[in-house]
C-alpha cells in the first residue's frame, strides 16, 4: 500500500538530434520510508510547457551568446 500524501511527478527530457523525448514517474513513499517509482504518462499540456520553457531558455542562451 502506497500513501498519496507525498507523491512527487518526476518528468526526465531527452533530446536527440529531431525531437524532445519525455519520460514520467511518480514516485510515492513505501511502508519503510523509501520512494516507489511508478511509470506515467506524461500530460499533453505538461509536454507544452515544458517545451516552451526550454525554447525560451534556449532563445535567452542565443541572445547572450
Amino acid at each position: 500500500m502506497h500513501s498519496t500524501e507525498a507523491a512527487y511527478r518526476i518528468t526526465y527530457i531527452t533530446l536527440d538530434e529531431l525531437q524532445l523525448h519525455f519520460e514520467t514517474q511518480i514516485a510515492v513513499l513505501d511502508e519503510e520510508g523509501g520512494l516507489a517509482l511508478h511509470n506515467a504518462a506524461t500530460l499533453p499540456e505538461e509536454r507544452r510547457v515544458l517545451r516552451e520553457l526550454i525554447c525560451e531558455g534556449h532563445e535567452q542562451q542565443a541572445l547572450v551568446a
